[in-house]
């Protein structure tokens, strides 16, 4: 039996867990000269995800972000109820009484082009105080639970992971007193993404932004869905790459916004929206679909 190369059918290009990365800074050292240096950046959001999908932050002034980072264990003291707040309710067992120390990863600094003065950090939630196991490490952090993983794959199996994402989102240019997408169209096609048109003019920017940002955008286009979107960045490690998506939907929100936009992650806006876009696009076919 003749042997086949099967490396003559390769396509696409190849990424290895080991050399891929962000073009921004990601270790302290270098994180740390760059916010030194930078005289674009006034103030630093410290970020955070709780774990109903929050993306919350604090906006600290540079210069005493600075001086935090030269204390003896830099951090800022954030309620116990962090983690367990939904809208103003807070979960069993989450009391406000005690606090976490919310400790900067000074490696995750990223610019935040479409906040000019701003750059935002991730960081881990610490205890204050040692654990009676000799730990500082706070159980229910995103990121530290994330770690944890991919440490843990590492040491046991050899294991290491690259994590690719794809953004979908819809636009909206009403949500009062009814909920109305910027468009109706089919997946792809190029209606959805007219010359001049703010979607068009959204979506460019926010394109520009990321890269800006150091993160590798392969492509957007449209998806099937009113007004829906779809956003392709880059493989990166575990880590790195959910602290690129959290960047990625601040930015696709914020620059939504700027234009008077508002962006939501869910899947489509009605039952019947793929249903009314295929009619809306080629009533033909939709008819023909039916029978």
């Amino acid at each position: 039996m003749t042997s086949v190369d099967l490396t003559q059918y390769s396509y696409g290009v190849s990424y290895n867990p080991s050399s891929t990365t962000t073009t921004a800074p990601r270790n302290a050292k270098s994180s740390i000269q760059t916010l030194q240096q930078s005289s674009s950046v006034a103030y630093i959001r410290l970020q955070w995800v709780d774990l109903i999908n929050n993306i919350r932050f604090r906006v600290i002034s540079k210069k005493y972000f600075i001086k935090l980072l030269e204390s003896s264990r830099s951090g800022v003291g954030l309620t116990n109820a962090s983690l367990g707040l939904v809208f103003l309710a807070t979960a069993p067992e989450f009391g406000s009484s005690r606090e976490y120390l919310y400790v900067p990863d000074i490696s995750s600094y990223q610019i935040c082009p479409c906040a000019p003065g701003h750059a935002s950090i991730m960081g881990f939630f610490q205890e204050k105080m040692l654990l009676l196991n000799g730990s500082l490490s706070v159980p229910l952090c995103p990121r530290t639970l994330l770690q944890k993983t991919v440490n843990d794959a590492k040491a046991k199996s050899g294991i290491s992971f690259l994590v690719g994402v794809e953004s979908e989102f819809i636009l909206l240019k009403e949500t009062s007193p009814k909920v109305v997408a910027v468009n109706r169209g089919d997946w792809s096609a190029s209606s959805k993404l007219p010359s001049g048109a703010v979607e068009s003019v959204v979506l460019q920017e926010i394109a520009e932004t990321l890269q800006e940002a150091g993160i590798e955008l392969q492509m957007y286009h449209a998806e099937a869905a009113s007004g829906q979107y779809e956003l392709i960045t880059g493989p990166l490690s575990p880590v790195e790459a959910a602290d690129a998506l959290i960047f990625t939907r601040e930015t696709i929100y914020n620059v939504a916004s700027k234009h008077k936009l508002r962006t939501i992650f869910a899947p489509r806006l009605h039952s019947d929206s793929f249903i009314l876009s295929r009619w809306k696009c080629c009533p033909q076919s939709y008819l023909c679909s039916l029978g």
